[in-house]
């Protein structure tokens, strides 16, 4: 989710909340139904945080077990149906790793026409022994380590392509905080043994999956056997109250709505402390509880200098940035809202490089 950080001109404490799948979603209203091409077992009641170290897990406890699907990169999938990306902080190593665990798993994947694709079953148990690593997230109001950090970017960029591919949604859920790698709205929140991302190829002809993460952008391909591309497929996300809604229509009917509610993060507290002059300045990352999370003494990038890229790159008038925290790293953020749009940018604070930029 996007944190913003008020800065002061001497050594800075930073306190941030940052969002991560937590134990209470909101889900859209789409519970396992049986079928005959699944068995199902018994249904976790117990909503925990699938990047969680403390998360103990009951092996039965799965949602529900789908036949497997294998890989392919034999044969021919000649078409591009849709596509989707979003951006990460490759120098955050954690958080990159379990994003490329998941990838694995993904990359390849066939769902044969009419069947189901279960984003737990095809990637797995996240645990140290599959690969996976701590990434810092928030378990309600402490910011830890959670194993398997990152992995909800993926199950979010895989649902926005299967989105613009016109594919059928099967079970999708928000998160209960805001997120800030896809517009809110249009996230698609994981954990292992209770809430699950599935979609079915409703198409005439089998599917692929290519998923990719390189050099921090992060992107899921959907390939077909056959021309099954819309015509035109729109996808938006309007604010209703303390909802956002998210519509698809394809060739000028809506074929499907779903819904979701945020919770807003307490509000950070920023402390002042005084430093020698002759020393650097210290960013320190504090949570609610002033429990220290991560600090930064190093050089950073000047701000007008990131200003003025923002505005000559994107013909915008950005007058100011904060400091953030965003997924382990210390960013620059900034927003532009005209009349049609409002913009995010995040650049890096230490060298002012691009990180990520969405409009909604």
């Amino acid at each position: 989710m996007k944190k913003i950080i008020a800065v002061f001109c001497t050594a800075v404490l930073i306190t941030s909340m940052l969002a991560a799948c937590s134990n209470s979603q909101q889900a859209s209203g789409n519970n396992v139904q049986s079928s005959a091409d699944y068995a199902s077992t018994t249904e976790s009641t117990t909503m925990r945080t699938t990047e969680d170290l403390s998360t103990t897990f009951k092996e039965a406890e799965t949602n529900t077990v789908y036949p497997a699907l294998k890989k392919d990169f034999d044969s021919s999938f000649p078409y591009e149906i849709a596509s989707y990306s979003s951006y990460y902080l490759s120098s955050n190593e954690t958080r990159t790793k379990n994003i490329h665990e998941a990838v694995d798993h993904l990359n390849g994947i066939v769902i044969p026409a009419g069947k189901t694709f279960s984003f737990n079953q095809t990637v797995g148990k996240r645990t140290v022994l599959a690969g996976y690593q701590a990434a810092k997230v928030v378990q309600g109001d402490e910011f830890v380590d959670g194993l398997g950090g990152g992995i909800c970017q993926v199950s979010s960029t895989v649902f926005q392509s299967v989105l613009r591919a016109n594919l059928q949604i099967k079970i999708r859920a928000c998160h209960s905080l805001e997120i800030s790698y896809v517009p809110l709205g249009g996230d698609a929140t994981v954990q292992w043994n209770s809430q699950d991302f599935q979609f079915v190829n409703n198409s005439n002809c089998d599917i692929r999956l290519i998923v990719t993460a390189n050099d921090g952008k992060l992107t899921c391909t959907v390939e077909a056997k056959e021309d099954i591309k819309p015509k035109k497929v729109d996808i938006k996300i309007k604010k209703d109250g303390k909802s956002y809604v998210l519509t698809r229509t394809v060739d000028g009917n809506v074929n499907y709505t779903t819904y979701s509610k945020y919770a807003k993060p307490k509000s950070a507290t920023t402390k002042k402390k005084d430093k020698d002059k002759k020393k650097k300045k210290v960013y320190q990352v504090y949570n609610t509880k002033y429990k220290l999370v991560d600090s930064y003494s190093g050089s950073i990038a000047k701000q007008e200098d990131v200003i003025n890229t923002i505005n000559n790159e994107y013909k915008v008038n950005v007058s100011s940035l904060s400091i953030g925290y965003e997924n382990g790293d210390l960013v620059y953020f900034g927003k532009y809202q005209n009349d049609e749009h409002l913009y995010y940018f995040y650049y890096s604070l230490d060298e002012g490089k691009f990180v990520k930029y969405y409009r909604l």
